[in-house]
Parts: structure tokens; C-alpha cells; sequence
């Protein structure tokens, strides 16, 4: 999460990235206990609080609903998969100083104005897949309708609350706020989630039976199965849908890099030069490994969580949420764990969970558009006052957007989470095999005293083939639906 000041810096040295100042220390030594190390992670965790979003509170519940454990194998394996992907990214950038866009440029094939194909087909999917946002703001616009509604007229409501959403989220990118409330999200989102967990904990602690969850059917969702032949073109959109929605997805490990270089760690490696360099840049490279971990566990421990909890409850109701109100059908997740009292807590919780996507996604849209234009020649990326005016006028325009797809939901009833989902399938579908293609070269040309291992090579490799598999699989079977 950041505001939208990005704050790397100067001008580019001959690996792309950018020196440190001459009134500094060139360099700075790695934790090497693991204690040190959790305290100096920080990169994955801001991506986090993206990840930790609509894929979790909207498109996991609705899909546990529609298809109870049948798909559980899918939910972990989109956690899980994208890890490899997300370090080897990472990884070149730090080595080699260089921000996405720098990085995407080094793979071979067609280039425009200097930027590569891969850099710009890339930001033509985000672009179309970021309609999920759009469902996200109207989702969060139906919550305020359902919680405190400003006009008898539940359309007209809404319409003021989406206004309202526009407005702030507006305001606190423009000011630089969101620096300020920052960590309060992040605690916030992270204690909503976590009680997410402690729900499912009390469906298997304390049974209940209405809502029965016994390892059997967790085991069951574990078979790769694809449930009833007549719902399998459904299913296998729904896989897609989850690949591009959960864990670390494509526009998060897209966004990696620009927090890696913000955190000072390709910094703290110096000169390559300098005496120690391959020490230290292997020191930083574990700590790099250590937080994508961290955050990878994070978010399939609490997305699991939200799809058994799904599955416990709506599945076994038959109830698909769906409409502008949701958010309010999903609090049945927390209202028939905890009691009646929870549903209050809830919708804070998803407030707070959906506000902090809209506002990272705003912010990370200027700053990859300002990356492509800077690659492009448009200006130069050291200058502070153009790169500030670019990142503002993209955040601008992308908000705008997603208040008019807000606008079109309410007023020609799109229900928000088919336009989540969509945006999650075609991120699952576009995105993800696209940036795949970036990482595997990328990852074989890193400095060679650097690169990844025999064993993490073969992971990466088998990574790309499961991935590939789900995609062509789901393409071919489902992509229709």
C-alpha cells in the first residue's frame, strides 16, 4: 500500500536502477537470524494487503457457494503456485536495480519506443481485468446502502455512496494520506481476516449441526476433482477465475519490484563493485525469499479459511450471493459462527477490506503507467514534479472509471460480483501466462552468481506447467461460459 508518491529514486545507473547517494553508505549488511529477517520483510506484506481482498471476500465465498468443496484443491494451488514466480521476479529486480517495466524490457521480441511487448501487453490486460475494481466499489457502495442508507431509493443510495467512495479515495491519493492510515488498513484488514480463521476454527472445535465440517469433506475437495460433468464449463471458468483472483496474482507479483526498490533492498546490495557484494546480495535475496514466503502463508492459510467457511454455510444453505447487497448476503459467514452481533463487525471488516484494494489499486495503476511512459521516453524517470503529475492523472483517470462502471452497475444492474469475477478470469487467463513468460527468461539471466537453484529451477519449471495446465484446461472447457 502506498501513496501515490512513488518514491524511487534518481537516475538510472548502467544496470537500470539507481545509485545511492555519495552522502550515504553504499551498502548495508543482511539480517542473518531468522528473527532479524521477519523484521526487515516488508515488500510482500504491502502486497498483501492487496492480495487480501475481493478474491478472498467476494469470489472464494460465492464459488464455495455455487460448488461447496469440490474446489478446494484450486484454492490452494492458486495460493500456493505463484511463489516461485513471485522470488524469481523479485530477484532479478534487486540484482539488477531495475523496476518491472526495465526488467520486461530485456526479454527479446518486438519493442516500442524502447519498451518491450510483454511490458505492454501487459498493461492492456491490467487495464481491462481492473473492471473487477469497478465491482469492488460498487460492492462497497451496496455495503453503505445496507448499513446506512441515505434515500429510501436503494439505487439512488447507492449512486451517492459510490460519489462519496470517488471522493475520498480521490482525496487521499492527492493529499498523500494514505501513508497516514496506512498501517491502521493493514491491522484492520489483517484482524478482519484472521477472525476468519478463528470461524472456521470454531465450525471444527465446536460442530455445529446445521452447518457440519468434517475432515472428509476437506479431503474430498483435496481429489482434483471437477464436481458434476454438467456444471465442468462453469467449474473451469471458476478455476481460471480463482488462478487470477488469489495468493499473489499476476498484478501483484507485477507490483513486487516497485516495493522492493522502495524498501531500499537493491540499495543495500551497493556496487557491484564493491568487496562483499555477492555475500550480501545473497543475504538480501533470503530475506526476499522469507517475505514472499511469509506473505504466501498468510494468504492461503486465511483464504482457505474463507472458502471452507463458505462452503460450511452458503453451500449448504444454496444460497449464491449476488446483487449490489453482496457483501451483506456474504456476513452469513460471520453471523452463523459468532451470532447476530457479528454482522456489524463484518461489514466494517469488508469495508475496510474492499477500501484498501480500491486504493492500492488506484495508486499501483499510476505508477505502472508512469513506469511504461518513462520507458516509452516520455519523461525522465527522475523527475519528481512530471512523474508525480503522471501518476496523478492515471490515478485520476482509473478512478474515474471505476465510479462509472459503479454508475452502470447500479443503474443497469450489474450484479458487482460477476464484474469481480470476470476481471479475476481474464487476469487468470491474460495476465498470469503473460508475466510467466517474462519471469522464466528473466529468471535464466540473472547475474549467474545469483541465480536460482538446480532444485528452485525444476519448482519454477513444474510451477509454469500446473499453471499452463489450469489455464488451457479451463480455457478450452470453460472459457465459453
Amino acid at each position: 500500500m502506498a501513496s501515490d508518491d512513488p518514491t524511487l529514486s534518481g537516475s538510472e545507473d548502467s544496470q537500470g536502477g539507481t545509485p545511492a547517494s555519495s552522502d550515504s553508505p553504499s551498502w548495508k549488511a543482511p539480517p542473518r537470524t531468522w528473527g532479524g529477517m521477519l523484521l526487515a520483510i516488508g515488500p510482500a506484506i504491502v502486497v498483501s494487503g492487496s492480495v487480501i481482498g475481493s478474491g478472498e471476500l467476494i469470489n472464494v465465498p460465492v464459488q464455495a457457494a455455487k460448488f461447496g468443496f469440490v474446489l478446494f484443491w484450486a484454492v490452494i494451488l492458486s495460493c500456493l503456485i505463484k511463489y516461485f514466480l513471485q522470488v524469481e521476479l523479485g530477484r532479478y529486480c534487486l540484482v539488477h536495480n531495475r523496476t518491472t517495466i526495465q526488467a520486461l524490457n530485456q526479454v527479446p521480441g518486438p519493442k516500442f519506443r524502447g519498451t518491450g511487448w510483454i511490458g505492454i501487453l501487459y498493461i492492456v490486460g491490467y487495464t481491462i481485468s481492473v473492471v473487477t475494481v469497478g465491482g469492488i466499489m460498487a460492492a462497497t457502495a451496496g455495503l453503505f446502502t445496507s448499513v446506512m442508507p441515505i434515500s429510501d431509493d436503494a439505487d439512488t443510495s447507492t449512486i451517492v455512496w459510490g460519489l462519496s467512495i470517488f471522493v475520498l479515495v480521490g482525496g487521499i491519493l492527492w493529499f498523500s494520506l494514505y501513508g497516514v492510515l496506512e498501517k491502521l488498513i493493514a491491522l484492520l484488514v489483517c484482524g478482519f481476516s484472521l477472525s476468519v480463521v478463528i470461524a472456521l476454527l470454531l465450525l471444527i472445535l465446536k460442530p455445529n449441526p446445521e452447518y457440519p465440517l468434517s475432515m472428509a469433506d476437506v479431503a474430498k475437495g483435496m481429489t482434483f476433482s471437477l464436481g458434476d460433468p454438467l456444471e465442468r464449463s462453469a467449474v473451469l471458468f471458476a478455476v481460471i477465475s480463482l488462478l487470477g483472483a488469489l495468493g499473489t496474482t499476476a498484478n501483484e507479483m507485477f507490483m513486487y519490484p516497485y516495493w522492493i526498490l522502495e524498501k531500499g533492498y537493491a540499495q543495500n546490495l551497493g556496487s557491484a563493485d564493491d568487496e562483499g557484494w555477492v555475500d550480501r546480495a545473497k543475504g538480501w535475496i533470503k530475506v526476499l525469499q522469507v517475505d514472499a514466503g511469509v506473505a504466501t502463508l498468510l494468504a492461503t492459510v486465511i483464504t482457505a479459511a474463507y472458502f471452507l467457511v463458505g462452503c460450511a454455510i452458503l453451500h449448504k444453505r444454496g444460497e449464491v450471493p449476488t446483487g449490489m447487497k453482496v457483501v451483506e448476503q456474504l456476513s452469513q459467514i460471520y453471523t452463523e459462527t459468532y451470532g447476530a452481533w457479528s454482522y456489524s463487525v463484518f461489514m466494517f471488516g469488508g469495508f475496510c477490506t474492499l477500501f484498501s484494494t480500491i486504493v492500492v489499486v488506484v495508486a499501483a495503476s499510476g505508477r505502472m503507467w508512469t513506469d511504461l511512459l518513462s520507458s516509452m521516453g516520455t519523461f525522465q524517470y527522475d523527475d519528481d514534479t512530471a512523474r508525480r503529475r503522471y501518476n496523478r492523472i492515471f490515478q485520476n483517470l482509473y478512478l474515474m472509471a471505476f465510479l462509472g462502471i459503479t454508475l452502470y452497475s447500479t443503474l443497469f444492474g450489474a450484479a458487482p460480483e460477476k464484474l469481480v469475477i470476470m476481471g479475476q478470469f481474464i487476469n487468470g487467463l491474460v495476465n498470469t501466462p503473460l508475466l510467466m513468460i517474462g519471469i522464466l527468461y528473466l529468471s535464466f539471466k540473472t547475474d549467474k552468481r545469483l541465480r536460482m537453484s538446480t532444485i528452485t529451477s525444476v519448482a519454477l519449471i513444474v510451477t509454469a506447467i500446473a499453471i499452463l495446465s489450469c489455464i488451457v484446461m479451463g480455457f478450452f472447457g470453460g472459457g465459453g461460459h
